[in-house]
């Protein structure tokens, strides 16, 4: 049997538009085919239009219709890196899908443990990995502290929808997942430290001292400008 006669079939039996790692194809026929041969066998199914080219690494099925072939769409790419909890969207994508502004970008960023690479960029969407496993808690907190450390840079930011948005998080706020994504994750102290104060200002309980020194100041956005201004 040939490498095509061994991965075609198999490669019918995936769902179209959806994201086909090579790397993680390959071991299933590593036993039988080099991985020369493997990848030659890719590229002529591409040309034959079984397979399309994604980026390096990455192809799908593409998808047929009456009126052709569907391109792959970007919730597609984007489902591939965040669905069954791998992982987020974050940046102007999330803001945005907060209320917290009305700027959108054309590109997604995407935090991803389902990553082998430290980053990829898959047309428009760009993924980094992170280490690290995933549930409804963390995904928030990680949110949350995306939106605190970028929050001087937000665009048309929206302060009273930021501290709604901040009251809903503080109502849900679990500390030991919060303390996970802190020791797991690279954030500044200063974002920690904003987190910390809103928590407190809404009497929240939380452990988030333990990553910062009483002997420093840090810097965040005064609260009490915040509320006045909302």
């Amino acid at each position: 049997m040939t490498a095509r006669e061994q991965i075609e079939p198999a490669l019918c039996t995936m769902s179209a538009n959806t994201v086909i790692e090579a790397r993680c194809l390959y071991e299933r026929f590593a036993e039988d085919v080099s991985e020369a041969t493997f990848y030659k066998t890719l590229e002529r199914l591409c040309q034959k239009g079984v397979l399309a080219h994604l980026a390096k690494g990455l192809y799908y099925r593409p998808k047929a219709s009456r009126f052709g072939t569907v391109p792959m769409r970007e919730q597609d790419i984007v489902a591939h890196y965040v669905d069954n909890q791998r992982g987020l969207v974050v940046g102007y994508r999330l803001f945005n899908r907060k209320g917290l502004t009305t700027q959108i970008s054309k590109t997604v960023d995407v935090l991803s443990n389902a990553l082998p690479d430290q980053k990829k960029t898959v047309r428009n969407v760009h993924v980094k990995n992170i280490s690290c496993v995933l549930n409804d808690d963390r995904v928030a907190t990680i949110e949350a502290l995306e939106i605190l450390q970028n929050f001087g840079n937000i665009e048309d930011l929206n302060t009273k929808a930021f501290l709604s948005y901040v009251e809903h998080f503080a109502q849900t706020y679990s500390d030991a997942d919060a303390m996970y994504v802190i020791e797991h994750m690279n954030y500044k102290k200063s974002t920690i430290a904003f987190l910390a104060a809103l928590l407190t200002r809404l009497n929240v309980r939380h452990s988030l001292q333990q990553f910062l020194s009483a002997l420093s100041t840090y810097k965040f956005p005064n609260l009490e400008d915040l509320y006045e201004t909302a």
